[in-house]
């Protein structure tokens, strides 16, 4: 094993342990309950026998009547108010029209026996407490709060009649109800007793919050719940019950030891999985630092979900793990991102309640959000996949709500949902700050590159329009043949832009930027110039148009296609024009580009459609075999010359990548038709 590959072994397998270490400190240490059951479902298990005493939990419906039973029970306070009853038998005194002085002091008497007593409003509310008429009350009076039977307190209009039935007793002779009318007096009789709902409200918690949440206690050894055995509303209860107890009290009862080594296996068997999973889909992450960013965003997404679900787990559904799927998409290709994506969510699967269901939601909605994202990702239109998101994830929790699969407050969850969505969008910012961390080249990045509107695209399609116009052709052709074999479309299109940039330098050493009036061939660039210095000047694009990409900020990625597009090979035109003229055909390095073959599918398509293009410029409109046959020419020349030796494309994209180039220079030179001339406009 050579001393590079042993390197990357080593920093492969420690990244790897290390994570697996985070893993393994962040890991609950209680046990987790391994049924899995609902209501109307059948136990196909063994017969489960209760390990423990455990006490049943009542559900939210029993807690709920319990507590109403509580509130029958409550007894409103009430405040006397002395104040209304001196002023009111002041102006009895003082301030009414009664002239009998002896029913004058009666009706003070009986007025003050009512206040004595206390009066209630008639339309007295107790809060949204459920007894409007209850068999007591508490009268807060002197500091001291007594209980009084309801039936001897009175309310305004019994007051009333309680003050007329006994005057009309004592004074038989008089319209007492006239005068009492007349006089005022009636006005007089207001409510004394002022609700306290504070003070009613802080017994009714208190007493609320001594309702008992169990209902009963079940010994160890009873049976749970038996083989074949449906599950009823009962047994469900039963079996919360012996749940909850079992992941919050029992924990682990073995040797701690046990419990670790466990934990750690556990650790190992994740991390080898996300192994696995680049190692099957794109092994070359291994070799540069994707593998590092790669593996934060598995720890990251780990730990929160392992963390949230230990100590939050009400609020799971608010953690946005489908920015992890985003934040993959940004320097990877689409078989590695699922893969990847999956192996994130597994501690969901593992220590969550519900995990299948939990698992299956954000694995729909990652899948969801990462093809929404292909056509909404830029400025404004990622809210547009922050909805799709929000959508897919309320959706799927719906469907597995509707089928009682899962219990929680569907405002709540979607609350949930929509923080989680919109977070996807405003964390993906971040993407950027990775991307100068770990020196990576995001998708977002390469769209911007590509674009022509790039001042320095700009600068090339003014000094050099016809290498511009080389570019483009190129650009598209390449696009095309990545697509076809799962290449990344994006890298290869700003690979192509870029690969001639150093033709600025010298634009007119290059057929494709010579003026059109530059037909004589003294006035061509290479007139006068000996094959060697015109290689030289040729072969000079590569050195430059590194220097350039290095000043412009251009990322290593852009760098690479510059140096591999021409690889090793040779400016065959002035090299043969050499050898054939007597020149010396071992003189071969001073016609030989100093770069390097191109090693990935990028790369070599890239080389292909370079020399593809270039050539198919200099065929007259032919048939479909002709450009068959220059294609096939050039594709086996560049293997002859050793090109593609350590390159990662297979035979079967390579021909794949050859048939979409056919394809295109086919539709780009096909025939066009020839349209008549106006003879009236030639002759004018």
């Amino acid at each position: 094993m050579s001393t590079t590959k042993f390197s990357i072994v080593v920093k492969v397998v420690s990244s790897l342990l290390l994570a697996a270490l985070v893993l393994l400190f962040a890991m609950p240490r209680s046990a987790k309950f391994s049924y899995t059951y609902a209501k109307g479902s059948v136990w196909t298990y063994a017969p489960l026998y209760a390990d423990f005493d455990f006490p049943v939990l009542k559900t939210s419906q029993q807690i709920q009547a319990d507590r109403e039973k509580v509130s029958d029970k409550i007894l409103p306070y009430f405040n006397y108010s002395d104040e209304i009853a001196e002023q009111n038998l002041r102006v009895l005194l003082y301030g009414t029209s009664i002239k009998d002085h002896e029913f004058k002091q009666d009706v003070w008497r009986l007025l003050k026996e009512t206040y004595d007593r206390g009066i209630l409003d008639d339309n007295l509310s107790f809060a949204g407490y459920r007894k409007t008429n209850p068999d007591a009350i508490y009268i807060h009076r002197a500091r001291r709060a007594s209980m009084v039977p309801y039936s001897e307190v009175f309310t305004r209009s019994s007051a009333k009649a309680y003050l007329r039935d006994s005057l009309v007793a004592c004074h038989p002779d008089m319209a007492v109800d006239s005068l009492l009318e007349a006089c005022s007096v009636y006005q007089l009789v207001e409510p004394n007793l002022v609700f306290d709902s504070e003070t009613t409200s802080l017994v009714f918690e208190d007493a609320s919050a001594n309702v008992s949440t169990t209902s009963g206690l079940v010994r160890s050894g009873t049976l749970v719940v038996d083989t074949g055995d449906v599950i009823t509303e009962e047994t469900c209860q039963l079996l919360d019950s012996y749940k909850a107890e079992y992941e919050a009290n029992l924990g682990y009862s073995g040797p701690v030891y046990f419990q670790w080594l466990g934990n750690a296996l556990v650790a190992l068997v994740m991390v080898s999985i996300l192994f696995f999973a680049i190692y099957f889909t794109n092994p070359k992450v291994f070799y540069d630092s994707r593998f590092s960013y790669l593996l934060l965003v598995f720890l990251i997404t780990s730990m929160l979900a392992i963390l949230v679900q230990g100590h939050y787990p009400r609020y799971i559904f608010a953690v946005p793990f489908t920015l992890a799927a985003l934040y993959l998409q940004a320097f990877f290709r689409e078989r590695l991102i699922f893969a990847v994506y999956m192996v994130c969510l597994l501690p969901l699967l593992i220590f969550s309640r519900n995990g299948a269901v939990i698992f299956v939601i954000y694995l729909f909605a990652g899948a969801v959000s990462l093809y929404s994202f292909r056509f909404f990702n830029r400025k404004w239109k990622q809210f547009i996949t922050a909805l799709i998101n929000f959508a897919a994830l309320s959706l799927s929790y719906l469907g597995f709500w509707l089928a009682d699969l899962v219990e929680g407050n569907l405002l709540l969850v979607n609350a949930q949902f929509a923080f989680s969505s919109f977070f996807a969008v405003a964390g993906y910012p971040l993407i950027y700050l990775f991307e100068r961390i770990f020196n990576l080249v995001s998708n977002s990045r390469l769209r911007d590159l590509a674009d022509t509107a790039n001042p320095l695209l700009r600068e090339l399609e003014l000094k050099a329009p016809g290498t511009f116009h080389h570019s483009l052709q190129v650009m598209n052709m390449s696009e095309a043949a990545a697509r076809a074999i799962g290449a990344n479309p994006l890298l290869v299109k700003a690979g192509a832009m870029y690969h001639d940039i150093g033709k600025m330098t010298n634009p007119q050493c290059f057929v494709e930027n010579e003026s059109l009036v530059s037909k004589a061939e003294d006035q061509k660039y290479h007139y006068g110039l000996s094959y060697k210095q015109s290689s030289k000047d040729i072969i000079r694009h590569v050195p430059d148009g590194v220097e350039l990409a290095r000043k412009h900020g251009l990322p290593q990625v852009i760098l690479e296609f510059i140096i591999t597009h021409h690889g090793t090979t040779v400016t065959r035109y002035f090299y043969d024009k050499y050898v054939s003229e007597g020149g010396n055909p071992a003189d071969r390095e001073d016609f030989t580009y100093p770069g390097v073959p191109p090693t990935t599918k990028e790369q070599v398509i890239l080389m292909l459609c370079d020399t593809i293009e270039a050539a198919s410029r200099t065929l007259k409109p032919s048939s479909p075999e002709d450009y068959s046959l220059l294609v096939d020419e050039l594709v086996q020349a560049k293997m002859d010359e050793g090109q593609f030796t350590d390159s990662e494309i297979s035979i079967k994209d390579m021909e794949t990548v050859k048939e979409v180039i056919k394809s295109y220079l086919v539709h780009l030179y096909h025939e066009r038709i020839a349209y008549p001339k106006d003879k009236n406009n030639i002759k004018k």
